[in-house]
């Protein structure tokens, strides 16, 4: 039997799916949960591995757990950070824990209260894989310090988002710092992109539909990062990231390549060629046409009939 494969969309979810606590009022787009002995028996216990529309920051004081990312299985040790970012299949064992930290943030947490350029300054928040690393005792106090200070006021009544934002944004320079200086950090510069790969796999589904007349609904970026599972800003910026191009501009060259190919090809009318790709009418579809290529259809199909045969 095929293990399902639970989609947590909030963090309310995920609160609700490993039984966790809310500390102080409920927030919607940040959460912080604290792991020792005491609890250790009751969180991050979950059947089956989950997929996640947020950000998550694993970090272990004092002992062992095992992560399941993407059907890998990672062992977590004493004194280690550990990164995932939007979409991919997780889960957690706790092997034994005295101390560790469960961070949780969204797209939208990032969008609005901290600075406008945060993939720059911190671009492994756009990897398409996990980050991990081990931290020395004297980091590792800095940034306890800051969780602190995290907890403290995320469990005011009155919480001050912007305030908690900074914190957040100071936790990412130490971790950044952390992955740039030490060698036994992971890298993913190496790594292809599975959402890159399955978005280009998404493109071909639906222009095949599209070309077998089949009329699937017409898509644009947020429904191909639904299909992923991942906020749209995050997967468009994830997109560009990797590819240089946006996935709006993916999905109009792959448009016109396949307008190109039948105006070529085929003698189908241009009207049905607008129909099929569900153009609302006849001067819609040229209109576009003209505007990516400086030509409507018609006069693109006759100057391939009047070009001299080579």
């Amino acid at each position: 039997m095929e293990t399902k494969i639970e989609m947590l969309k909030t963090l309310t979810e995920i609160r609700d799916w490993f039984g966790i606590p809310a500390e102080g009022p409920l927030c919607e787009d940040f959460m912080i949960q604290e792991i020792d002995l005491s609890n250790q028996n009751k969180l991050l216990k979950a059947a089956n591995p989950y997929r996640a529309n947020f950000f998550t920051i694993f970090i272990i004081y004092e002992g062992r757990a095992t992560h399941l990312y993407n059907n890998q299985e990672m062992h977590l040790e004493s004194s280690s950070i550990f990164i995932t970012t939007p979409g991919h299949f997780r889960n957690y064992t706790i092997d034994h824990i005295s101390k560790a930290y469960f961070i949780c943030f969204t797209e939208n947490f990032l969008s609005k209260h901290c600075i406008s350029n945060i993939y720059n300054e911190f671009p492994f928040l756009l990897s398409d894989s996990f980050m991990y690393s081990i931290v020395d005792s004297e980091n590792y106090q800095i940034v306890k310090s800051n969780i602190d200070q995290l907890k403290h006021e995320i469990k005011k009544e009155n919480q001050n988002m912007i305030l908690i934002g900074n914190m957040v944004e100071f936790l990412l320079i130490k971790i950044n710092e952390l992955f740039q200086n030490q060698s036994n950090s992971f890298s993913d510069k190496n790594v292809n992109s599975s959402v890159v790969s399955i978005f280009y796999k998404d493109l071909d589904k639906y222009f095949g539909e599209i070309l077998n007349g089949e009329k699937p609904k017409q898509l644009k970026a947020s429904d191909f990062a639904s299909n992923q599972f991942l906020n749209e800003d995050y997967f468009c910026r994830m997109i560009k990231n990797k590819t240089g191009r946006t996935p709006t501009a993916w999905i109009n060259s792959r448009i016109l390549g396949e307008v190109k190919v039948l105006l070529t090809e085929t003698t189908i009318q241009i009207s049905e060629i607008g129909n099929l790709f569900q153009f609302a009418d006849s001067r819609s579809f040229s209109r576009y046409f003209k505007k990516q290529t400086t030509m409507t259809p018609m006069n693109y199909r006759k100057s391939l009939q009047q070009s001299p045969n080579l």
